[in-house]
């Protein structure tokens, strides 16, 4: 696989995500729209669940004690097995309705209200680890989801962010090791991944020297139109409309 322009946009899309997601907390998707309108649709969630294992993998590292160990743990296992039961349908799945999925959710993700938790119940943590690691398979992102029912739980509110990207780190994770376990080829895009990661932990490090001075509310708007007109390119894309 050779490095070409496309390439380079997307390892300079991945230091800016990770920049921006220092201050943002979340960057509405930009990263999976741009990976989605550039790459097959079979590698676009396989390769964005590495640059994002690392990103959420290092944020967590940086926590230390910030996140709720038990959410974390009781998520996990329910991930653990949905991730597994659903990865090889990743194979199954035609292309062209694998973008469309990720072109729609995209768009409900930047304009639609967060998912009422609902009522508590026993064990709602490993099913929501289970349904939100299902969806990411072929979704990509996991904190739009995550983040009603970890924010719904008796904990400090504190440790609501820590968890979440604790959560997020382990599903991405446990995807990769789906992904590889289903054939998925990673070989061929570790050219474009290796300087994607090196892009991530660049993008880590300046946040922590160099604060965003952009207003938070205008700059998260942008990224939503951005992966709005993203996401609605990919359904049309898909649809055979162009």
């Amino acid at each position: 696989m050779e490095i070409g322009f496309i390439d380079v946009v997307l390892v300079g899309a991945a230091f800016l995500v990770a920049y921006a997601s220092a201050a943002l907390g979340s960057t509405g998707g930009l990263l999976l729209a741009i990976m989605a309108t550039t790459l097959p649709p079979s590698l676009v969630v396989p390769a964005h669940a590495v640059i994002e294992a690392a990103r959420n993998g290092i944020g967590w590292a940086r926590l230390r004690r910030a996140f709720n160990p038990q959410i974390v743990m009781a998520a996990g296992v329910g991930s653990l097995v949905a991730i597994g039961l659903v990865a090889p349908f990743v194979r199954i799945v035609p292309e062209h309705v694998q973008a469309m999925l990720l072109g729609v959710f995209l768009i409900w993700a930047c304009w639609w209200p967060a998912p009422d938790p609902g009522p508590r119940f026993p064990y709602r943590l490993p099913l929501m680890g289970g349904l939100t690691g299902a969806c990411s398979v072929f979704l990509g992102e996991t904190g739009p989801l995550l983040r009603p029912f970890i924010a719904d739980e008796p904990v400090d509110p504190a440790l609501v962010p820590g968890s979440v990207t604790a959560v997020a780190a382990v599903q991405h994770g446990l995807k990769v090791a789906a992904f590889v376990a289903v054939g998925i080829d990673y070989l061929a895009v570790v050219p474009l991944l290796a300087p994607m990661l090196v892009a991530v932990v660049l993008g880590l490090a300046l946040a922590e020297r160099v604060a965003l001075r952009l207003p938070a509310r205008f700059l998260g708007l942008g990224i939503r139109l951005v992966v709005s007109v993203l996401a609605l390119r990919l359904i049309v894309l898909a649809t055979g409309w162009l």
